[in-house]
């Protein structure tokens, strides 16, 4: 009988495991940043954890409507994974406190890939000692007064709730955007499968069918990265090659798969970081993008047989960025057309064509440390960043996006707003943690951004001019964080407007 059990046990289907996002660390634990050059992960350094627990805390995406209250998970691992990563994870139950008319809980999960917890299907399961660990931190951490107020509630529960909580999301964001239209650059179908008269193809250009036939996970980059507003002009698909740049190095190194996007607000290379692995792990992108009309020039050549680059120069106040794009002799023709489409862009003699003149309408996301064991820990530092952006806003300056760093990213050791107005980009650091004023860049000094959003390392990239000088001033951010997309997107279509 028992060995039964024990099979039925082991016996799982889709409907158990939830994808979860790791967003601190349990334990001490290694981190790693993926080097191209050597064609595999590197060691970077060791992450210390800010709050040793008996699991890595979690959260389920998409269970909150705007990811600002995710429900958390404690997963129970042998080996803490560095935050960011994202995990399968089976729940096994959900941990329950209740005082004085008020109620916390948790999902208790084990990872999917860990074969020792494959008997494990419920809470009693869990050795003694794991169930007695959990409560303690329960109550040291506030989330219990007191041992007996906490309760456990078998796996059904945790579903449930996680069900109940997205669906309610899904809602929550329908609402939302009740009346909006869908993104203009999505076509309807496959070559528009299901038109009903042929005006419903009209608002999609041929390089719009062809989302559709982009790999899956390079239409979820494309969903993520693209504003609902704007139109795809043409594309042009880079698959995985070698550099002829860098040729005389051993080995050469080696170029990821790659879109070249020319849409109607920006010209941006978005090239996988790593390809997927065999359990089919998206591990993110790098965009690296300009709008057209901060290009000064550009142009087609051919580097060695086998190689065309796209020469593009971006002007910023201060001077410009050439940067050179590779792909395969026979992108040339398509290549060419890229080039030919944008000169339309480049200035002309007496030019009197409109430009676009009205910046992006504000998003109000709250700033949030996606590391939090309780949003209210971090309550005292998001009143302090929020005093000091008021001092430091300009006259009739007007914030259009806002993100928080936390201290513990990369060590920093005090927080960070990063903050997107109307006419600069700054970082306001914690005036009780930190000394100097903020950092600021104008938007009008910016030649082009690069974007990573990554389980391995993400960041935002700002390419400015400086006394003649192109610099570089590189951001990191947590992958779990939010409101960094929003000021990526909202930068880069100010910078089509705020021009040199």
């Amino acid at each position: 009988m028992d060995s039964l059990r024990y099979h039925m046990k082991a016996t799982y289907t889709a409907n158990d495991f939830i994808e979860v996002h790791i967003v601190a660390a349990g334990d001490d634990c290694a981190t790693y940043t993926h080097d191209p050059s050597a064609g595999g992960l590197r060691l970077s350094g060791i992450h210390r954890t800010a709050t040793p627990a008996p699991f890595d805390l979690a959260e389920v995406p998409d269970s909150s409507p705007d990811n600002s209250d995710n429900i958390p998970v404690w997963l129970i691992t042998h080996r803490s994974a560095f935050p960011g990563v994202i995990a399968m994870a089976r729940p096994i139950g959900l941990l329950i406190s209740r005082d004085r008319g008020s109620e916390s809980r948790r999902v208790i999960a084990v990872p999917a890939v860990d074969p020792q917890f494959e008997m494990i299907a419920a809470l009693d399961d869990l050795p003694a000692e794991c169930r007695s660990a959990l409560i303690e931190f329960a109550c040291q951490n506030g989330i219990a007064a007191e041992p007996h107020q906490v309760q456990w509630q078998p796996a059904m529960a945790a579903h449930q709730w996680i069900h109940q909580a997205r669906q309610q999301a899904h809602l929550a964001r329908a609402a939302w955007k009740k009346g909006a239209i869908r993104p203009a650059w999505k076509p309807l179908g496959y070559k528009v499968a299901g038109a009903r008269r042929p005006s419903e193809a009209e608002p999609n250009s041929d390089a719009e069918y062809a989302y559709h036939q982009l790999p899956f996970r390079f239409q979820k980059y494309v969903d993520e990265y693209l504003a609902p507003s704007e139109r795809i002009l043409y594309a042009v698909n880079r698959p995985a090659m070698k550099s002829a740049i860098k040729r005389l190095w051993s080995p050469r190194t080696t170029l990821q798969e790659g879109i070249l996007f020319l849409t109607d607000q920006q010209l941006t290379l978005v090239t996988e970081i790593v390809p997927p692995d065999s359990a089919n792990i998206r591990y993110g992108y790098i965009a690296h993008t300009s709008p057209p009309e901060r290009i000064e020039s550009i142009d087609v050549g051919a580097l060695y047989p086998e190689t065309m680059m796209l020469n593009v120069t971006w002007h910023a106040a201060g001077g410009r960025q050439t940067i050179a794009w590779e792909f395969p002799r026979e992108a040339g023709d398509e290549l060419r057309e890229v080039s030919k489409i944008l000169s339309g862009w480049q200035p002309r003699p007496n030019d009197h064509r409109l430009r676009r003149a009205t910046p992006p309408e504000a998003v109000d996301i709250p700033l949030r440390d996606p590391a939090a064991n309780d949003p209210g820990d971090i309550v005292p530092v998001i009143t302090r960043l929020a005093a000091a952006i008021r001092r430091e806003l300009h006259e009739n300056e007007k914030i259009l996006a806002h993100a928080l760093l936390p201290a513990w990213v990369e060590r920093r050791g005090y927080a960070e707003a990063l903050v997107v107005t109307d006419r600069r980009v700054w970082r306001v650091p914690d005036p009780i943690s930190a000394s100097g004023p903020a950092y600021t860049l104008y938007i009008a000094d910016i030649a082009s951004v690069e974007f990573s959003m990554s389980i391995l390392e993400s960041y935002l990239a700002i390419y400015h001019i400086h006394g003649g000088r192109l610099q570089i001033e590189r951001i990191v951010f947590p992958f779990t964080g939010t409101g960094f997309k929003e000021c990526f997107t909202t930068l880069r279509r100010l910078m089509a407007i705020c021009l040199a």
